[in-house]
């Protein structure tokens, strides 16, 4: 038996040690506060956005008053779908949502995300990222979905129905003609 050298122990002893502190601290770590939350993606605010508006006379007639009727908000009501809370409220503004499923600083996830978010745009649907590494949104996710594959693209109903499921990196024209498709 050949005998090892003291300075490759003292190598591979080290190694094991900080393999299990890593591995350790690892475990020990919680979920942090941005992985509970919807993912921000980057806005682009356009010019009329950007500048600030003009205040309006203070003294109006009553006239004036009279005629301008407030505009109702269309929010229906929506059963809860066994979605995330996030999705449930989208649901509310939009009849179709584009649901992006990432895990974040993952740069492809990211590019599906924004072809998503532009599809959804251009199919007039609503647009939502979710992160997956989230217990309760994986959770609440895999109730509804078979197999969510990372990254994915759910185009989902107003009544809670995945109209269409599209796993792995998708273009935005993809994305928007399947949110056309699942519009009433």
């Amino acid at each position: 038996m050949e005998k090892i050298s003291s300075p490759v122990r003292i190598f591979a002893i080290l190694i094991v040690l900080v393999g299990a502190a890593g591995m350790l601290a690892m475990r020990t770590m919680g979920p942090s506060a941005a992985e509970t939350a919807p993912i921000p993606l980057p806005v682009k605010k356009t010019a009329a956005a950007a500048e600030p508006q003009p205040a309006k006379a203070a003294a109006s007639t009553p006239k004036t008053a009279a005629k301008q009727k407030p505009t109702p908000v269309l929010n229906p009501v929506v059963p809860p779908t066994g979605f995330p809370v996030a999705v449930d409220k989208a649901l509310r503004r939009h009849a179709v949502v584009v649901v992006s499923l990432v895990v974040p600083g993952a740069r492809v996830d990211e590019l599906v995300a924004a072809e998503a978010e532009a599809g959804a745009k251009l199919g007039g649907a609503g647009f939502l990222a979710l992160n997956v590494l989230n217990e309760g949104v994986a959770r609440a996710l895999l109730s509804k979905v078979d197999v969510v594959a990372d990254p994915s693209v759910l185009v989902l109903k107003r009544s809670g129905e995945v109209a269409l499921e599209l796993a792995g990196f998708v273009d935005r024209e993809t994305v928007a003609q399947a949110a056309a498709n699942a519009s009433p």
